[in-house]
This record gives structure tokens, sequence and C-alpha cells, in this order.
């Protein structure tokens, strides 16, 4: 979740991490973000709202939804 706080992150690179669990809610609100790479990890849930104006992502390749 604090990285939900990086405002200026640009680029997040976390494939192949076996990170597990939820995408932070907070990732939605990185409106700098241009480049999210997740895939390889075991994430369920949903994917925040805010992560789909990403332009360049694998989130896709998740199977995941969008929350509501």
């Amino acid at each position: 979740a604090e990285l939900g706080n990086l405002s200026k992150l640009e680029k997040l690179w976390l494939s192949g991490n076996k990170l597990t669990g939820a995408i932070p809610a907070e990732l939605g609100n990185l409106s700098n973000l241009r480049e999210l790479w997740l895939s390889d990890n075991q994430l369920t849930g949903c994917i925040p709202a805010g992560l789909s104006d990403v332009e360049n992502n694998d989130l896709d390749d998740l199977g995941l939804s969008y929350c509501d």
C-alpha cells in the first residue's frame, strides 16, 4: 500500500516475484504511472479501477477483473 504514496512513480515492474494477495487499491492513485507489470505472481481479488489508464501493462494476463 505504501507504493501508492509515490506520486511521481512512472514505471513499476514486479513480475515474477511470487507476490500473493490483492493488488493494493492505493496503486490506482498513481496518476503518473505509465508502465505496470505484475504477471507471474499469485495475485487475487480485483484490479483497482484507477489502473485501467496505465498505458503499458500486463493486467489482462492476471485473469482478474477490475474492481467496481
